[in-house]
């Protein structure tokens, strides 16, 4: 199993056993903490044993609960798990705060615990087999005991038509993955997973001022970032043009030159010679707000990353580190290409803004909803007329209307209703996902996407509105448990732990606690972010309402390699799996197309990103899990 995760590691290697129970780790050394890690990591009296990777981020407050000495680097973050569980037992996990996972055997009471973080962590994947448990940070781990490695058709069909998975499903049969924020207790009674990790969202955040709320705001989100700092190497970052990787960025920079240190700040930018004509409203090509930023700092270094190439470049590599599909598919190219910037800078913490739009710049959606359903109905009369375009009373009708009244009603009501007035291509079918998935209809109905999607209440996912704070927390987990995989695959490929302050358990609770009058007020949306940095950042990042592209020359990208395009569904064609699974004659149609795209953008955008690009990434991996000379049923 180790040896399976040897890339995962790098800064040595260890295992224990004993009385029929193994505990092994890969090393990878990243805080000036981990030079003392020494891990499988014993208790004094010999009766428990810890394995962990990641950071605790409270050591502070633990201090002196603990007895450990929280500014020491002689004394490692495994240290304050064990002691944690010594004196809280399996309620441990729920005092810890930071990116970790662990797993800690119990001679004593025979019992194993396994834990993850709700944000951070590195996924944590098990297999029960009755007579036996195992876990290991990857699938290709359990493998290596001669576990089934099969596909798990319906976690593929979920990812095909871009629905959460199933609570604790994996994409492989028989491996459950431990959810964010979860722990897993095995004994003689059996496996149990709960959730020790649950932020309060019935009780908003009463202050008494606005100044209040961003004091609170800044003096908790400049924490969250210092915490973050701990590396043994150069910090870097993702840096964009928006609202939360900026707002990271200011905070980082200064706290970096109090320690003398520098921060490379890397924006992924077109490649050279784009040719895609401006579009209102969306900046294309952000580098140069991003580097307005880095200029108003003394030590950072700006770097602009227009990568070559198509993201089906070199897939392989990337699977057998992720073990899973790439999700943004077009965005892999400048994703790497920062990841091998910052490798030859050797970084090894890149900071990013990720998750930023369900919590530090949430816009504020539910302003409406929340004030009518606290009888506040003139106040949400005067913010609708505010965010009317023209002010008129036909558009401020329909705004409270929508936010105040609609949005009350149940899912599918509210979709029925706004099917009536929006002539959207995911409103108006019954196989709502055809769209912009490249699923087989026959494989969707044999893996029941309609009936499963529905009873776990997420069909038509992207088209659901976000305006409570249980929707938001349910976008945001699902962000989690997908970014989970993919950076675990990089932090391998590249020696890189990414971190997402924006991403943390008190910014979320702290964020999904506010009124949403914090949030959006006189039609202005993420009212606290932008009135925190107000001195921090340019005002044209702070006042402004363009939003940024993702990788904005992907068709280009993606029409420029035909070839390359044709011969990855010629291959697919044959493979029996990937014809199963995908609708290849539509994806062959799309390709045959990419000379005359429809003129409409967000057409465009279904059918070959959503569709035709995301068929391709899938379709290589379904060749990829096939070359490892698996089963597939």
């Amino acid at each position: 199993m180790r040896s399976a995760l040897a890339g995962h590691g790098g800064d040595g290697s260890s295992t224990w056993t004993g009385n029929g129970t193994g505990l092994g780790q890969e090393l990878k050394r990243v805080t000036p903490e981990d030079l003392a890690e020494r891990q499988p990591l014993i208790s004094r009296d010999g009766q428990r044993v810890l394995v962990s990777d990641g950071r605790i981020d409270n050591r502070r407050e633990l201090s002196g609960e603990l007895g450990l000495a929280w500014e020491s680097p002689l004394i490692p973050d495994s240290a304050f798990i064990m002691a944690a569980y010594e004196r809280w037992g399996e309620d441990c996990a729920s005092r810890l705060i930071g990116s970790f996972s662990f797993a800690i055997w119990d001679e004593e009471r025979k019992r194993l615990l396994l834990a993850r973080s709700p944000f951070g962590a590195k996924t944590v994947f098990y297999h029960n087999a009755g007579e036996f448990v195992a876990f290991a940070t990857m699938p290709k781990a359990l493998f290596a005991l001669s576990v089934p490695r099969r596909l798990n058709h319906q976690g593929i069909a979920d990812l095909l038509v871009l629905v959460p998975p199933e609570p604790g499903a994996s994409l492989y049969e028989g491996i459950g993955s431990l959810e964010p924020g979860h722990l897993l207790t095995a004994d003689r009674q059996g496996c149990r997973e709960r959730a020790f990790w649950a932020p309060e969202l019935r009780k908003e955040l009463r202050l008494r001022s606005d100044q209040e709320y961003e004091e609170a705001f800044t003096e908790l989100f400049d924490r969250v970032v210092a915490d973050q700092l701990r590396s043994l190497n150069p910090v870097g970052m993702l840096l964009s043009g928006g609202l939360d990787s900026t707002s990271v960025a200011a905070s980082a920079a200064p706290l970096l030159a109090k320690r003398g240190e520098r921060l490379a700040a890397f924006t992924g930018a077109p490649m050279i010679g784009f040719r895609e004509p401006d579009l209102p409203g969306w900046v294309l090509d952000e580098a140069a707000l991003a580097g307005r930023v880095a200029a108003r700092h003394g030590n950072v270094d700006h770097l602009v990353v227009r990568a070559q190439g198509l993201f089906l470049d070199d897939l392989d590599r990337f699977f057998d580190a992720a073990e899973m599909p790439y999700t943004g598919t077009a965005s892999r190219v400048w994703y790497e290409g920062i990841m091998a910037a910052a490798q030859r800078r050797d970084i090894s913490v890149l900071l990013t803004g990720k998750s930023g739009n369900y919590t530090v710049s949430w816009p504020g959606t539910g302003l409406i909803r929340s004030l009518v359903g606290k009888g506040r109905s003139r106040q949400a009369w005067r913010e609708a007329r505010a965010q009317s375009p023209t002010g008129g009373l036909k558009s401020t009708a329909r705004i409270y209307a929508r936010g105040g009244l609609v949005a009350r009603l149940p899912a599918h009501a509210q979709l029925a209703i706004t099917s009536r007035h929006y002539d959207d291509p995911l409103l108006n079918r019954g196989d709502w996902w055809s769209p912009l998935s490249p699923i087989n209809p026959e494989f969707a109905r044999e893996q029941r996407v309609a009936e499963r999607s529905r009873a776990r209440d997420c069909d038509r996912w992207l088209l659901r509105r976000v305006d409570t704070p249980a929707a938001r927390l349910r976008h945001l987990m699902d962000d989690v448990h997908h970014i989970s995989g993919i950076n675990g695959a990089y932090s391998a490929l590249y020696g890189v732990d990414i971190r997402d302050p924006t991403g943390d358990a008190r910014i979320a609770q702290f964020c999904l606690s506010l009124p949403e009058s914090q949030c959006s007020r006189q039609g202005v949306s993420r009212s606290l972010i932008r009135r925190a940095m107000a001195d921090r950042l340019p005002a044209e990042i702070v006042t402004g309402s363009r939003h940024g592209i993702d990788t904005a020359d992907w068709f280009e990208r993606l029409s420029d390699a035909r070839p390359t395009v044709d011969e990855e569904l010629r291959l697919l064609e044959r493979n029996e799996t990937a014809r199963a699974v995908l609708d290849l004659p539509r994806l062959r149609g799309l390709a045959d197309t990419l000379g005359s795209p429809p003129s409409d953008a967000y057409q465009r955008l279904l059918d070959y990103r959503h569709v035709l690009e995301r068929g391709l990434m899938a379709g290589r991996f379904l060749r990829w899990f096939e070359d490892g000379h698996s089963s597939v049923r």
